[in-house]
């Protein structure tokens, strides 16, 4: 059955539109009437429906994929099977955003902090699935997406094993940029597979490259088997030399030389964060596997098993000549050498001619030549005019000059750069003009050489993906361009997370013209006091705590409330969105659910007590608040800012203003929103009424209020 725009499938999913599709199925946007909400259908392509029994092995991994419940994996609603329509479905969460694969090619390659942050997301989600006996067995970062808020959720967990299973050749998958060895000399695997596979992803996300690459699959297959570990060092100097032997620890050839457990991979990747030089490592980085290494001839019949057992089953014949590639490896490396030996010689050969022409050629030349002689020597004195060549030498005008001395080789002319002239025409560097005139051989040409642009050009104020190339930009090679230039300009240095220290975060203007002063923020680098709020929504409340911990944040109060949909314990809020960087020490507050049937209640961080006792003085009238409120404004990317708050409790007694502190001060991010949650506020006998008001303690301004009704508790 083919699926179509606007079709409902089993009287409850409305197909919306075909989001993409993969080796093995198409993959929907859809809308669950039942349920009311947006989801994603994996509909299997008609090939694998005719298989009864791969369908049977996809309903159990699917079924098993579906138990898993964790905030970093694509979460799976339900399994259809329409034996009658041949049509067989997973319904799936919906998550808005792109895959990792595409995100790294926008990007090019992320920087070490920004890369640990994806990566501790990804091993959340594949130790949650190993815990519960799940191989993924096809990591790789097209099957990771990146929501819009930054969350990355991994898919397909089960569906690969289905699928390897019903190919054999596990090639066909199009993953054998992230394929393990051991996957690929015989198809088995296990959890340190799925290690290998995410060193090849993380590895990817670092460089912006894939560790091997080759013309045909049969070659990045041979690449992971024989070729060296590539270092990500080697490409990116920068990088957290810790990231880098983790990344080299995940990519052994030997799964016992990995990581044996995911949560060693997570532990030293959290390690990474505050120690970046890896010194925690301790001398137990697995030794460097560095010479090539010949194929067992076990290891050859595996493989040539494995592409006859794909031409068995379908392969093409561009399947077949890469499996015969494999017979004729050797004797290839032998053809290779001697074609290479045969250009070489031909080369020589070509050098050697052209040099002769060339002699004999000055000899009979058509330039104007005047030759002095005397008997009593055998040696003569040439002058040559070139005249050859045009008046104006047209062809150096753009080259550099030792691109221009080249071309003028023959005729032993020297190029000199005498002067520089800013050029809207030419690029820094090359020449644009000298001076008019004839010149023989031997002369020194005294050339004008181009400054580059005389306006120097930030980003295009239409083009966001133009200011990945602001941030490039050197403040001390800026500064030489605009002193150069004359131009006024004013630097103001901040922090920044993702600009390195000493580039650009940002300019008033897009460009160098105008006469106003250029105002231009320089990053500082990281804030080592700082860190970055985690997104703690789904955690339980003692891995939330603990992940606060971690990070050097404090945990705040903790509010419980009833939630349907959430397990109790779990926590369905935080006061600081995920993301945001703030100073360590900062109080991060909690929601948790406390189940269908719970009560609200409030831990405070101050008492460490449960919900106040309204029995505790029957005199007092009670009130409560529960609101939002946005705290400022969000500032320019790059740019980190907090504010001091605190809320009390304002009340008129007898003509006179009483406070109540509800909450000292404490530091939030600006652009958050603050949930202001009191259930019990304890006020003054008798008085009705009073106010609530949110304050910047550090100019102490009221920045909300909402007024509340006070009642005694009965």
């Amino acid at each position: 059955m083919i699926v179509q725009e606007g079709h409902i499938l089993d009287e409850r999913y409305v197909i919306d539109s075909l989001i993409g599709q993969g080796g093995m199925s198409f993959v929907y946007r859809a809308t669950d009437k039942k349920m009311g909400r947006s989801v994603a259908i994996k509909v299997l392509k008609e090939e694998y429906c005719e298989d009864e029994d791969f369908i049977h092995k996809f309903q159990n991994e699917a079924q098993a994929a579906a138990k898993l419940n964790h905030p970093n994996i694509v979460a799976v609603y339900d399994i259809v099977d329409n034996h009658k329509d041949k049509l067989h479905y997973i319904v799936m969460e919906l998550v808005e955003g792109i895959t990792l694969k595409t995100y790294i090619q926008r990007k090019g390659r992320m920087d070490s902090k920004e890369a640990i942050a994806i990566a501790l997301q990804v091993v959340g989600g594949i130790e949650q699935a190993h815990k519960n006996g799940i191989v993924h067995r096809d990591i790789k970062p097209q099957n990771m997406i990146v929501s819009g808020d930054g969350t990355v959720k991994v898919a397909d967990f089960g569906i690969a094993r289905a699928a390897t299973q019903q190919t054999v050749n596990t090639t066909v998958m199009g993953s054998v940029h992230y394929i393990s060895p051991e996957q690929a000399r015989s198809g088995k695997s296990d959890q340190r597979s799925d290690i290998y596979s995410f060193g090849c992803t993380l590895y990817e996300m670092l460089t912006g490259k894939v560790p091997y690459d080759g013309s045909t699959s049969v070659a990045v297959v041979f690449a992971h088997l024989e070729n060296s570990i590539p270092r990500v060092k080697d490409l990116v100097p920068d990088v957290y030399p810790a990231l880098d032997v983790i990344v080299f620890k995940c990519m052994q050839k030997r799964p016992e030389r990995r990581y044996q457990h995911v949560d060693e991979l997570r532990e030293d990747l959290q390690k990474a964060v505050k120690d970046p030089r890896g010194s925690f490592f301790k001398g137990n980085i697995p030794e460097d596997l560095n010479e090539t290494r010949v194929l067992s001839a076990s290891e050859l019949e595996d493989i040539k098993a494995m592409q006859k057992d794909s031409a068995n089953n379908g392969s093409s014949s561009d399947d077949i000549d890469e499996h015969k590639l494999l017979n004729e490896r050797t004797l290839l490396i032998y053809r290779i050498i001697s074609i290479v030996c045969v250009i070489a010689i031909l080369i020589l050969v070509l050098v050697i001619g052209k040099s002769v022409i060339s002699f004999f050629r000055h000899s009979d030349t058509t330039l104007e030549t005047t030759v002095a002689a005397t008997e009593q020597t055998e040696t003569s004195e040439v002058s040559i005019t070139i005249s050859a060549l045009e008046t104006h030498l047209q062809g150096i005008i753009g080259l550099t000059v030792q691109e221009a001395e080249e071309e003028l080789h023959e005729y032993n002319v020297h190029i000199v750069s005498v002067k520089e002239e800013y050029s809207d025409r030419y690029n820094e560097g090359v020449i644009i003009s000298y001076p008019d005139k004839n010149y023989r051989t031997g002369d020194t040409i005294e050339v004008t050489v181009s400054k580059g642009a005389e306006t120097i050009v930030f980003y295009d104020k239409n083009d966001p993906a133009s200011f990945d190339e602001l941030h490039s930009i050197n403040i001390q090679d800026l500064e030489n361009q605009l002193t150069d230039r004359g131009v006024k300009y004013k630097i103001t240095e901040t922090f920044s997370d993702t600009i390195p220290a000493g580039y650009v975060i940002s300019t008033s203007r897009p460009d160098s013209s105008g006469t106003d002063t250029l105002e231009i923020v320089v990053s500082k680098g990281l804030n080592e006091n700082a860190v970055t709020v985690p997104d703690l929504k789904g955690y339980s409340e003692s891995d939330a705590l603990t992940a606060l911990s971690l990070l050097d944040l404090v945990s705040g109060d903790i509010t419980y409330l009833p939630d349907n949909a959430v397990e109790k314990g779990n926590v369905i809020g935080q006061s600081l969105a995920a993301g945001s960087s703030v100073p360590k020490g900062t109080s991060v507050n909690l929601t948790v659910s406390a189940g269908p049937d719970g009560e609200v209640s409030v831990k405070s961080a101050e008492s460490e007590s449960s919900t106040r006792s309204s029995s505790s003085d029957d005199s007092a009238w009670y009130g409560s608040i529960n609101t939002v409120v946005p705290i400022g404004t969000a500032l320019e990317p790059g740019s980190s800012s907090t504010i001091l708050i605190s809320i009390r409790l304002r009340q008129d007694v007898n003509g006179e203003e009483h406070y109540k502190t509800l909450q000292s001060a404490r530091s939030y991010a600006v652009g958050t929103e603050l949930q202001v949650l009191f259930p019990n506020i304890k006020g003054e006998s008798g008085i009705p009424y009073g106010v609530v008001e949110v304050v910047d303690a550090s100019t102490d301004t009221v920045i909300a209020s909402y007024e509340c009704a006070f009642a005694p508790n009965k």
